[in-house]
């Protein structure tokens, strides 16, 4: 017996020794995370973007890669993620991105806890497995497991929009004289925009039924568009496009040339036209009672001071206004 446990050991130490010669020869899949990134904000969420790659080093498929995860807010959780990120192809590496979003009405409460902090951090703490083919296995391990902690730092963010200063100008005498052909043309367009503008009494109607479809005028308009965050981080915006419509027609679409930032509000300066021929019987009414109901959408980028990234922010928005 006394000779019989050496020989147990020794040939334990050389079943371990070639174990692991093996262990080092067999391949075994590689896992990445590559960011937690904020992919969006919009009027109702934040959605971020988790970026995972695995590398596959055999020639089969992978059937599965599951990814197992919770997302924290200042150390509390508000999401797990369970799911299959699908299989992976033989001797290839794959990314395997996931979007999760966190609405408003998820984070209301968490804001009220942190008042005044403009920055809040997310942490992704988790684990990916990767199943191992049979012929690759060793000591009956069917698969691997790769645990990870990942941070990031999102803005405290509970935006809103007001047009506010709208205004559509008069023309000048000399713009509809030089937009006329003759003086008859003219007298039409200035009856037709005093009704429309100039607070006289006239009964709805639109430019094609006043008799002024071939007239080449364009009605200025000035407004702002005012963005603000109602949590605490400030709101730059960049890069801003939009689409207005009043009354349920389009109305105006563009890129504004300025906008003001201050803390946590940025004002978009909006001066454009619109031609005479577009105001059909619906907008005409609008124009003329100065009350519309409104939709505004578009994106932009959006720019936090403690982040280098500008984060693609998009928006849509109905409601009512008067001017």
């Amino acid at each position: 017996m006394k000779r019989f446990l050496p020989l147990l050991s020794f040939v334990l130490t050389i079943q371990c020794s070639v174990l692991g010669v093996l262990q080092d020869k067999i391949p075994a899949p590689e896992f990445s995370f590559e960011s937690l990134h904020i992919k969006q904000i919009t009027f109702t969420d934040i959605t971020l973007g988790v970026e995972t790659s695995v590398s596959n080093p055999y020639p089969v498929s992978l059937p599965s890669s599951l990814l197992d995860m919770d997302l924290k807010i200042e150390g509390m959780k508000l999401s797990h993620v369970k799911t299959d990120l699908g299989a992976i192809e033989a001797k290839k590496t794959k990314s395997l991105p996931l979007e999760v979003k966190f609405t408003y009405k998820d984070l209301y409460e968490l804001y009220k806890k942190f008042p005044n902090k403009p920055m809040l951090e997310v942490s992704a703490e988790g684990k990916m497995k990767v199943p191992i083919p049979k012929q690759w296995q060793l000591m009956g391990k069917d698969s691997l497991e790769f645990p990870f902690v990942q941070k990031k730092e999102i803005p405290a963010v509970l935006p809103d929009v007001e047009i506010r200063n709208f205004k559509i100008l008069m023309p000048t005498e000399s713009e509809i004289l030089s937009a006329s052909n003759t003086d008859a043309l003219a007298n039409t367009a200035t009856s037709f925009l005093k009704g429309l503008l100039g607070g006289s009494k006239s009964p709805t109607t639109s430019a094609a039924k006043a008799g002024l479809s071939g007239l080449n005028l364009n009605l200025k308009t000035e407004f702002d568009f005012v963005f603000s965050n109602k949590a605490a981080s400030s709101f730059n915006l960049t890069d801003l496009k939009y689409n207005l419509q009043l009354a349920g027609e389009n109305f105006l679409n563009g890129t504004p040339k300025e906008i003001i930032s201050s803390g946590k509000e940025s004002t978009v300066k909006v001066s454009n036209e619109f031609p005479i021929t577009s105001i059909g019987t619906s907008l005409y009414k609008t124009i003329q009672s100065k009350e519309a109901l409104y939709q505004l959408k578009g994106d932009s980028g959006f720019i936090v001071p403690n982040l280098r990234e500008n984060i693609p922010f998009s928006y849509e928005k109905k409601g009512k206004f008067q001017w």
